[in-house]
């Protein structure tokens, strides 16, 4: 099973395959093989979460934004005195930059910081293969939120997800014209 034959990871991660203890020599697939070898749905999302992380990580520098005061590169290029942290606001943001591990946001970088560098796409990180469809939809839409945030919507699904998420926007108050 290759790279490119990951298509057919929803079948490996079935009741089926419950006692099958998987192995590879291929070296690429050596962290998808670990994580369909945890048989505990929570600690395999943690896992696949964590080397999905990791391989953005090594992908891009871990500072691309460069964050120095609460300012990015392209706050500070631009001459703004918008101070945040964080070029789309994040709430998360402190003075050294994100601390939430955010899959989402990691994948999204202005030009400023990106560089000459090609931009990392879901469909690029062979391990997110692991997850479902359903799961993959949440991590790409999962901004501003905590690792353990994104956790429990990836465990519990899209319902929980989106319920929520309509909860927390029922529940801000309302804004005065």
């Amino acid at each position: 099973m290759g790279i490119k034959n990951t298509k057919l990871l929803f079948i490996y991660r079935s009741f089926l395959f419950k006692f099958v203890n998987f192995e590879t020599k291929d070296s690429e697939l050596k962290n998808i093989v670990q994580a369909l070898n945890i048989k505990n749905r929570k600690q395999r999302i943690e896992y696949v979460y964590d080397e999905a992380i990791k391989c953005i990580n090594k992908y891009y520098s871990d500072d691309l934004c460069q964050f120095k005061n609460k300012q990015c590169i392209a706050q500070r290029k631009e001459g703004k005195n918008k101070i945040n942290g964080c070029c789309r606001e994040c709430p998360l943001v402190t003075e050294s930059g994100c601390p939430s591990s955010n899959l989402a946001c990691k994948l999204i970088y202005c030009k400023t910081a990106l560089g000459n560098l090609k931009l990392l796409r879901l469909r690029d990180i062979p391990i997110l293969k692991c997850l479902s469809i359903f799961q993959r939809v949440i991590l790409k839409g999962g901004f501003f939120q905590t690792r353990e945030t994104i956790l429990k919507d990836l465990y519990y699904g899209p319902i929980y997800s989106s319920f929520r998420i309509c909860v927390k926007e029922l529940l801000k108050p309302l804004k005065k014209v």
